[in-house]
């Protein structure tokens, strides 16, 4: 047997071990073992042990981010990320503090809740817990730290937004598809709050409202003991005082009535063409199927094998890439579809094709066979997310705030099962229609 016969052989016998790994994989069902406690003051603590991993993960997610921002102010949430790195009267250098441990640490602002993480070897969860504690109860905050953090908001803001297209067009869809609801502004905020609106005391009532009891989830996963763990959290932690939930009125986004189009050309040549098509979709409480039925129209659509990736990207090689998927938001969110183009192709080229396909999908019913392959992707993605304490910690937390429950985790999995062809065809006429389609484009320059 020569060398070819044998790569040949050896590469079959791979691709049937991979397979195998994955049915066996479909096979299983997601088994956390998590337990909620909450404190007397509002503080909410979930935990799930794995004494198979060598480390744990310490997660603070604060159940505010830009949604809970007013007209004027905007980035305050994100300011705050940045706030939390500048340490306390206790531990003055945070990052020392932090990594003399050898942990790792990190945090993202998003549209719903702010999170922060540690990682770290299980030993030093005792020693990690009273610094966590400490910085989101009693963070330095003054109007000299609030001002120096400014300066590199502003330069992110600069790099993310004003000099990249990906970020700029990606603002721009927000600002267009939302007209009323906090949506409608950037993470990071609009350029002339951070110019010239924001003042320390906005900052100072944010902490006040929102880094709070009532407003903070702990979520520790990994190898650590629970009632040792439950014990630390309740003396680091337990005499925080409670505080009133701010009156929040955030307003509804009304019901879209026509399409909205811009186009954008870009101050280089060098960029390749974009394409972003967006529809108002549901929220991810997933109290009715449209959020799964719209989430599995997109995999059959935007896998790997998926039509629009097979036929765009495959097929005719009209795209760099294109994928699309429904936001999981606290408040009705976007199903977004996007596209960057190879050069020298056309917009005009790539559009009608995915109109094409979105009007197929209102006209036809799915497949079984195409159907069972988008619930697989969503199940082994699920399972997937689940190999590290890190992911375990983040995914809990997201369910829990973007969700408003962390048991949505194994429910969505049901609900996702239960979707029918019908239900994709009905999820496509009821949202994906062209009075609620929101349209940007960006081109180079010539």
């Amino acid at each position: 047997m020569d060398k070819r016969q044998i790569f040949k052989v050896s590469m079959v016998s791979f691709l049937l071990l991979s397979l195998i790994s994955l049915f066996s994989l479909l096979a299983q069902e997601l088994k956390l073992d998590i337990k909620k406690n909450v404190l007397d003051n509002g503080l909410t603590i979930l935990t799930c042990e794995d004494k198979s991993a060598p480390t744990i993960s310490y997660m603070t997610f604060i159940n505010a981010g830009s949604r809970e921002e007013k007209p004027g102010i905007t980035g305050l949430a994100h300011i705050f990320e940045h706030m939390m790195f500048r340490g306390t009267k206790e531990y003055p250098d945070f990052d020392k503090a932090i990594t003399s441990f050898g942990a790792q640490t990190n945090a993202s602002t998003g549209e719903d809740y702010t999170s922060y993480f540690v990682n770290v070897k299980k030993d030093y969860l005792e020693k990690i817990i009273p610094i966590e504690a400490d910085r989101v109860r009693n963070l330095s905050f003054t109007n000299e730290a609030f001002r120096m953090e400014m300066g590199p908001v502003k330069e992110e803001r600069r790099r993310g937004v004003v000099d990249d297209p990906d970020g700029f067009i990606w603002d721009e869809l927000a600002q267009t598809a939302y007209q009323v609801h906090p949506y409608h502004h950037p993470v990071i905020g609009f350029e002339e709050d951070l110019e010239k609106n924001i003042q320390v005391q906005d900052g100072l009532d944010f902490k006040k409202n929102f880094y709070s009891p009532g407003y903070t989830t702990i979520v520790l996963t990994g190898n650590f003991d629970t009632p040792k763990a439950l014990e630390l959290i309740k003396k680091y932690y337990g005499d925080w005082q409670k505080t009133p939930s701010p009156s929040l009125n955030i307003p509804a986004e009304p019901k879209q009535t026509r399409e909205r189009v811009k186009n954008y050309v870009w101050k280089d040549s060098e960029v390749s063409p974009k394409l972003l098509i967006a529809f108002h979709g549901p929220n991810f409480e997933i109290k009715d199927d449209d959020f799964c039925a719209l989430e599995l129209a997109a995999r059959i659509l935007f896998m790997s094998s998926g039509r629009l990736t097979k036929k765009l990207y495959n097929d005719l090689q009209l795209v760099e890439y294109i994928s699309g998927g429904m936001e999981d938001r606290k408040d009705p969110g976007l199903f977004e579809i996007s596209t960057s183009l190879k050069r020298g192709k056309s917009i005009d080229e790539v559009k009608p094709l995915i109109l094409e396909e979105l009007e197929k999908l209102k006209n036809e019913p799915v497949s079984e066979r195409e159907l069972e392959k988008a619930k697989n992707s969503v199940k082994a993605e699920m399972i997937y997310r689940m190999d590290n304490p890190l992911s375990v910690a983040y995914t809990i937390g997201h369910f829990q705030t973007a969700g408003g429950d962390y048991n949505l985790l194994f429910e969505i999995q049901k609900k996702y099962s239960e979707v029918t062809p019908g239900m994709i065809q009905q999820v496509a006429r009821k949202y994906l229609s062209p009075e609620n389609r929101t349209v940007l484009t960006l081109l180079p320059k010539k």
